[in-house]
Formats: structure tokens, sequence, C-alpha cells
């Protein structure tokens, strides 16, 4: 499926990012939480109705100190809003 590929995509860009920023435990179990809801995710309804909730809750905590990770996040809010989600 074309949209699970575009995830995966920005998710790896996502994590290649995350592993090189210094989080917080609450940071971290966000971005767990998220990887977990968009695993098994197979279409345009999510697998969770709070991957959104997450997404946008990680972006918050990481803005500040983390840029880059925030505007990989963001990437992946717009796909997943493209998509209907």
């Amino acid at each position: 499926m074309p949209h699970k590929a575009k995830m995966e995509g920005l998710l790896s860009t996502l994590h290649e990012k995350y592993a090189a920023s210094d989080t917080s435990l609450e940071q971290d179990a966000l971005m767990e939480q998220l990887q977990a809801q968009l695993t098994d995710w197979e279409g345009p309804q999510p697998a969770d109705g709070s991957i959104i909730t997450t997404a946008e809750l990680l972006v918050e905590a990481l803005e500040e100190r983390h840029p880059q990770v925030s505007a990989a996040l963001r990437e992946l809010l717009q796909a997943l809003g493209r998509i209907g989600i």
C-alpha cells in the first residue's frame, strides 16, 4: 500500500534524527507509543485513533531542544493529514 510505504519512510527518517538526539524518558515513551500505533496501521483509518494526538504531544515535547526531530514529526503529521487521518 503506497500510504504504508510513505509512513515507513517518514518513520525511518524520524528514527534517524531521533536516535541522534538527547531525549527524556517521557519523549522516548511517546516515540515508542507512536511507533506501536503506526506499526499495525493498514490504511486511512488508524489502528488507534490517537496517532495524531501522540505525534502532536511528541512535537511539543521535542520542539525546543530538538527542532530537526520536530520537523520530521510535522512532516509525518502532514502526510497523515493528506491521507485523511
